[in-house]
């Protein structure tokens, strides 16, 4: 299901690229069609519900051939879409582009998935502006655990917030008086078996090496940390097989949303009723 806020959100990125009215539309003559979506690449799908909204949202017929989560192949057919032509011409591009964003990411958290195992794969808060909630949900339909979904959700205490405290130690201390879950962010293991001593819900080893994150990881378990440890900071598809099986829990990538590439979608007018 898509929440209100969600079913807003699409209506405002429609609302966006028609502006006043599509005046290309206005001027082709009205009939009553059938078109048919379907990817010319491979991919992870997700975005289905969202754009099946936005064409039901018009008063036309959705009809969906697959489903967010299953993987699709080149030239398979995705959604067909049955009523005005001008509308469905008026939300081809929004609809397309949302699915071939949503699928971009989806593709690239299940790609990341299959290296890494063991350890939950993350997303960041490195997303399009606006666009966020959807990244993580395309996220999560692969599989992946969304971090936190905005400031709210969770306490991330990061290099430049640690820079107003006394130390990694006093920062986590006050995270934890606050009696909501944290994480703390450390560059080396000293701060690291540190901010252990509060036991914090995660710590995450930022810009570690695979050798330097295994041995940081071994002493804390030693010291008898028993939360969630995450690795962090420049990891990307090029040396991430490098940083599973060194006993972290959770591997984040920013790179899951920053460098996904929008899925190929076409979309063509099969039948024509005047």
């Amino acid at each position: 299901m898509i929440s209100f806020e969600t079913e807003a959100k699409l209506l405002s990125i429609l609302k966006e690229d028609i502006g006043s009215g599509d005046i290309t539309s206005a001027i082709t003559p009205a009939a009553e069609c059938t078109a048919q979506i379907k990817t010319n690449e491979a991919c992870t799908l997700a975005g289905i519900e969202e754009i099946a909204f936005l064409f039901k949202s018009a008063g036309l017929t959705v009809h969906t051939h697959k489903k967010d989560g299953e993987i699709a192949k080149k030239g398979q057919k995705i959604l067909e879409v049955h009523g005005s032509n001008r509308k469905i011409l008026s939300y081809e591009r929004v609809c397309l582009n949302i699915l071939g964003r949503m699928c971009g990411v989806a593709t690239m958290c299940a790609k990341a998935k299959t290296i890494a195992q063991k350890e939950t794969i993350a997303v960041t808060r490195k997303t399009v502006p606006g666009f966020q909630s959807l990244d993580k949900k395309a996220a999560e339909i692969a599989g992946c655990w969304t971090h936190r979904k905005n400031l709210a959700e969770m306490i991330l205490l990061k290099d430049n917030h640690l820079k107003f405290f006394s130390g990694a130690g006093a920062a986590a201390q006050r995270a934890k008086e606050s009696g909501k879950d944290y994480e703390i962010e450390v560059e080396n293991e000293s701060d690291a078996l540190e901010v252990a001593r509060h036991s914090p819900h995660i710590i995450m080893l930022d810009n570690f090496s695979p050798e330097n994150a295994k041995k940081t990881i071994k002493k804390l378990r030693k010291e008898g940390y028993g939360g969630k440890i995450e690795l962090s900071g420049g990891i990307s598809f090029s040396n991430l097989k490098k940083y599973t099986g060194l006993g972290a829990d959770i591997i984040s990538m920013g790179a899951l949303t920053k460098t996904a590439k929008i899925v190929d979608f076409s979309m063509d007018i099969m039948t024509v009723k005047k």
